[in-house]
């Protein structure tokens, strides 16, 4: 989801939507170099990159869950889990050539990701800003848990 296009949504929703974008554009880069039939290693080079960000954007979302008590924290985690074994999985097949990224598998990720961001993440945005709103208005300002920002 593109931040400018949330009106609720506060600088580190944003800043977490950002990232979302980052992730989906990794993707559909994995997807589009699979389709096109480019070279194997700029596909498993782009899949690094996706496999690193999202296990870095992941670890930060989950931090950020626990520091407001999300109750939907374990459910989230294991979507998480799943996302980064499939991951994983399809980088050890193509770093040891035991088979080459399809175009199936690619779309999959991209539809497991997309599907994550539209539910999970969705769900837990929601959470996030009415608790912020919370927060904020039983202490008049800015609890000491809730981030400024998020660099």
């Amino acid at each position: 989801m593109n931040p400018s296009l949330d009106p609720h949504s506060d600088e580190l929703t944003a800043i977490v939507d950002a990232e979302h974008h980052v992730q989906v554009s990794l993707a559909q880069a994995l997807r589009d170099t699979v389709q096109a039939g480019k070279d194997a290693a700029l596909a498993g080079k782009i899949l690094d990159q996706l496999t690193t960000y999202s296990d870095v954007h992941f670890l930060s979302e989950q931090l950020l869950m626990r520091m407001c008590g999300y109750p939907g924290y374990d459910d989230h985690v294991l979507d998480h889990d799943h996302m980064m074994e499939r991951l994983e999985e399809a980088r050890h097949r193509h770093d040891t050539g035991a088979q080459p990224l399809t175009l199936t598998e690619t779309e999959a990720l991209l539809t497991l990701l997309a599907r994550h961001i539209g539910t999970q993440d969705r769900v837990f945005a929601d959470y996030y800003r009415a608790w912020s709103r919370r927060e904020t208005e039983s202490t008049g300002q800015r609890s000491s848990t809730q981030p400024e920002h998020c660099l």
